[in-house]
């Protein structure tokens, strides 16, 4: 039975949503496949990894893995200021050396609900030249003036504005082992860490740009494209060149993966399960209860609530503030 790899990066704070992800890509599944789900972390306990365990257990043409990553972090003093990103972002970037057995891996972020089967994306660009591939910037959202500050040469400004967004990714480990871009991208990384807004994210463009491929935008549907737009008709970013030139395509191609997403990424601080009214959070507690964690979830609310108040509120506050002070756009990043 072929075989689909892919992993996750997470700390034990994202258990519950892990169960939640594995279980809505486990249900999606295709039978003719065998799903190999690994988890690449430093910290989750095992009464944790086996309730996780149990659960990919239902299914019969899945299992799961967990890698103890610990010999490879390098987070001790380099996270400062970054308080919405977790130490675990740093993983994806080492997949060649963890899974040497495969030449190609996906690769999800765990704040996520599938409602499609992840197996035609794996194969994908068969043959082709590429780092890795994923979904491209799709709305325009003024991220590029975070990049205009000085610290981007104009070569690296041209290479983030074709940005790809890091909750989904198709590694082809085969030629970043070839071309020895694992030591580029770690090296990078730790280098420019303090300069890069979103870190694991902008590496990647920096280091592979452009050797990547796009995968079909139903892969990456940010939950915030449901919000009500009061009849708007979407703004698609103006400097990602994968999207189609015709407005009309655009518009039926967004409009195709709002309605058959792969994927739901839920973007941003607040989430289905420390916020109330996030978009498309029925969907989320719809799969977590298939997943028999409520209890779990309901017991570790108030963690979570006070998880998000510690690592936003007053930061957010601080920076809207000095945005009004400077007359600077405030802009709420994923």
């Amino acid at each position: 039975m072929k075989q689909i790899p892919i992993f996750f990066t997470f700390d034990r704070h994202y258990t519950v949503a892990a169960a939640v992800a594995f279980y809505s890509l486990l249900r999606h599944a295709a039978p003719l496949y065998q799903y190999k789900l690994y988890v690449l972390h430093t910290s989750i306990p095992e009464k944790m990894q086996d309730r996780l365990t149990r659960l990919v257990k239902r299914f019969p043409n899945a299992d799961l893995q967990f890698i103890d990553v610990s010999r490879f972090d390098i987070q001790g003093d380099i996270r400062q200021g970054k308080s919405h990103f977790s130490r675990e972002i740093y993983y994806k970037l080492i997949a060649a050396e963890v899974f040497p057995q495969y030449d190609r891996i996906l690769c999800s972020d765990v704040d996520v609900v599938f409602t499609g089967d992840i197996a035609p994306s794996y194969f994908m660009f068969p043959g082709e030249d590429f780092y890795y591939a994923g979904v491209g910037q799709v709305l325009e959202s003024g991220r590029m003036k975070t990049y205009a500050d000085g610290l981007f040469s104009p070569q690296e400004k041209q290479a983030l504005e074709q940005e790809i967004m890091a909750g989904y990714l198709l590694f082809n480990l085969k030629a970043i082992r070839q071309d020895g871009m694992q030591k580029k991208l770690t090296d990078f990384y730790r280098q420019n860490y303090p300069r890069l807004p979103l870190p694991e994210q902008d590496c990647l463009i920096l280091c592979c740009w452009p050797h990547v491929r796009h995968l079909p935008m139903e892969y990456v549907v940010c939950n915030t494209y449901y919000k009500p737009s009061l009849g708007k008709a979407p703004r698609f970013s103006t400097t990602s060149r994968w999207l189609p030139e015709s407005e009309a395509e655009k518009q039926e191609m967004f409009a195709r993966a709002l309605a058959k997403p792969v994927q739901v990424h839920y973007v941003g601080p607040l989430k289905p399960w420390n916020s109330f009214f996030v978009p498309q959070q029925r969907l989320w507690l719809a799969s977590l209860q298939e997943t028999g964690f409520t209890f779990l979830y309901l017991r570790m609310l108030p963690a979570f609530v006070r998880q998000r108040l510690k690592r936003y509120s007053l930061r957010r506050f601080l920076t809207k503030i000095y945005c009004k002070l400077t007359r600077r756009p405030y802009e709420n990043r994923p």
